[in-house]
């Protein structure tokens, strides 16, 4: 009696013959990796070779065909497009994330706020008076950065969504457009 081997199929009940089930699936991978290796060495000799500008540029560009096939075949562009599940990547400290996000998004806008003071786009009061209350929440944030750093965040089912907690008034470009 014949022993179950995997992967191998028996052609006939009378002959008993196996055959390999892979075969055409192993055949098309080595076609693949065949003609993309070939391509790549063409492609490199064409660029070592001494020849016009625009051979070479014509050379490698009809090379990009068998390449393409050939990694497609091989499935190289799906092991590379592969994207982590979020629900698998939860980030350990994501309470004090968000706040280390509002503090880079107050500092930008503390950043605007002084450039439109320097080159006077708006009226000097309103941006002093902005900018006070930026660093005002800066301290604020600072004093949450504290509060919250070192302590991992409950576990969430979903990806982590951030929700800045104030909206800002004015953009830049909406200040620079402002004329006193």
């Amino acid at each position: 009696m014949l022993e179950y081997l995997p992967g191998i199929r028996w052609r006939s009940t009378l002959t008993q013959e196996p055959t390999w089930g892979n075969t055409r699936s192993m055949t098309l991978k080595l076609r693949h990796l065949i003609v993309l290796l070939f391509a790549l060495v063409l492609g490199a000799a064409a660029m070592y070779v001494e020849m016009n500008p625009w051979l070479r540029m014509l050379v490698a560009a009809l090379l990009l065909v068998p390449i393409i096939y050939g990694a497609d075949g091989l499935g190289i562009p799906k092991l590379m497009n592969v994207l982590p599940d979020p629900a698998v990547r939860h980030r350990q400290f994501g309470v004090l994330r968000s706040q280390v996000m509002q503090l880079l998004d107050l500092v930008r806008r503390l950043n605007w706020l002084h450039v439109d003071l320097e080159r006077r786009v708006r009226n000097e009061d309103d941006v002093k008076t902005e900018i006070s209350q930026a660093e005002e929440r800066l301290d604020e944030i600072l004093a949450e950065i504290r509060s919250v750093a070192g302590q991992p965040s409950p576990e969430t089912v979903g990806p982590e969504i951030v929700v800045a907690e104030e909206k800002e008034e004015f953009s830049h470009s909406q200040s620079v457009q402002e004329r006193p």
